[in-house]
């Protein structure tokens, strides 16, 4: 069945080819992306989406054309899954960027949206079973500045750090700054628990700013309970009683194993089930 996607308002054939080869995302990875899950026709969290998105786009000097709003771009999104008859259960990717042109050039168009989705397999929204194993990758580290908590297109420590994983036959790796403390992994945000308080990486340590990590933290506060944003190095994680990733597609999934130290999942466990599961309903 032929797949489609949205390329500024033009529905087109996923297999086209869309993208001029002077194209400046392709050339330098300039551009923003923003991974949806789709849920019955709605998108849990797509207010923190849209939010993230309007805060990222004056850092990559865009600028959004008068009609591209909320409502707009949702419609445009619910338009294509329903063509690709994916309404039910789909990962929505909207990613933004410039026209072709060269580093000191004006660009052909300053403005572009290209949305893509696809049907998800499982269409049952559930917590991870069996826990994952993961590591850390040492060969790249990811630099704490003012573009890192964007999901912009320039993906290469992470993209480098997914393959390591699957050479080491981890189910995911940990980033590290340039710091050497911890920063995320290759798709998700870091959260653990220690002394009764659950932890994440600080915004200035690097990390993209997830949707859910922040739906997670303003929603842990609210319920009272203890969280913490701050540094941290890997020995830390060692010490440990949980660890868990974020995202906006899976909500949380629990960590097992890393090296040798085994964590449980009881409070990650009770935080998608109260928190994040309701979303999904």
């Amino acid at each position: 069945m032929d797949q489609f996607c949205n390329l500024n308002g033009k529905v087109r054939k996923s297999n086209e080819t869309l993208i001029h080869p002077d194209n400046r995302a392709f050339r330098y990875g300039e551009g923003l992306f923003e991974t949806i899950r789709l849920h019955q026709s709605e998108m849990p969290l797509w207010n923190l989406h849209w939010q993230r998105l309007e805060q990222s786009i004056p850092l990559l000097y865009f600028s959004f054309p008068p009609h591209f709003n909320s409502e707009f771009l949702k419609s445009e999104v619910t338009a294509l899954a329903n063509k690709n008859k994916c309404h039910d259960a789909a990962r929505v990717r909207i990613t933004i960027f410039k026209g072709e042109g060269g580093v000191w050039e004006t660009p052909s168009t300053s403005f572009n949206y290209l949305i893509q989705c696809w049907p998800l397999e499982n269409k049952i929204f559930t917590m991870n079973e069996n826990g994952l194993d993961i590591g850390v990758f040492t060969d790249g580290w990811k630099s704490s500045d003012v573009f890192s908590n964007l999901k912009n297109n320039s993906y290469l420590v992470y993209a480098m750090a997914a393959q390591f994983a699957r050479h080491q036959k981890w189910n995911e790796a940990i980033v590290l700054n340039q710091h050497n403390r911890i920063c995320d992994t290759t798709i998700a945000n870091l959260f653990f628990v220690l002394n009764n308080t659950i932890h994440t990486p600080h915004l200035k340590e690097g990390c993209v700013n997830g949707v859910m990590r922040k739906f997670l933290l303003e929603q842990m506060n609210k319920q009272g309970m203890k969280t913490e944003e701050g540094s941290y190095s890997i020995d830390e994680l060692l010490k440990a009683d949980e660890v868990f990733l974020t995202n906006a597609m899976y909500g949380i999934r629990w960590v097992k194993q890393f090296g040798n130290k085994t964590y449980a999942n009881k409070l990650s466990t009770g935080l998608f089930q109260k928190l994040i599961a309701p979303l999904f309903i």
